[in-house]
């Protein structure tokens, strides 16, 4: 008993494909120079059998029971064998790296201006440099890193 409607596609799928092997039949019994009547009766039997063994392998599942019994919640505490998360994970911190890895800073409504002028204009304005920020230069830590890689040479002999 099918509870569910199915899909068009899956009605077309299953006429279209024993059609197919009905039509590959009956080509294959006129190319061996069958005759008219031989050759239909070659495609009805294909597409019979090909009906027939559509419904068979689309019929229902076999609903085996499971070869084990579940544990209930409540006893699931007693095994010494199982991970259970006695203590999950409620509230991530603040100072967490993944919170502050993925955190933005919010645009101030100067730069909400700005981009939607931007978009507005179809991107032909000049980007414009922030005043508040100068330009800096990474520091120059060639120094430091080489004075680590001695550290570490040293401590490998």
């Amino acid at each position: 008993m099918a509870w569910a409607k199915k899909h068009p596609v899956e009605v077309t799928a299953e006429w279209v494909a024993p059609a197919l092997l009905a039509a590959a039949a009956s080509w294959a019994a006129w190319m061996a120079g069958l005759s008219q009547a031989a050759t239909a009766a070659v495609g009805v039997v294909a597409v019979s059998v090909a009906i027939v063994a559509l419904r068979f392998a689309g019929g229902a599942a076999n609903a085996t029971e499971a070869g084990f019994e579940p544990v209930p919640i409540e006893g699931a505490a007693s095994t010494s064998d199982e991970l259970l998360l006695d203590d999950p994970l409620v509230e991530i911190a603040g100072d967490s790296r993944v919170v502050q890895l993925f955190a933005r800073t919010e645009p101030t409504p100067g730069e909400l201006v700005l981009r939607i002028e931007d978009y507005l204009n179809d991107g032909r304005r000049a980007p414009q440099p922030d005043p508040a920020k100068p330009d800096q230069r990474p520091a120059d830590a060639s120094a430091a890193l080489h004075a680590a890689l001695a550290n570490i040479r040293a401590s490998l002999r």
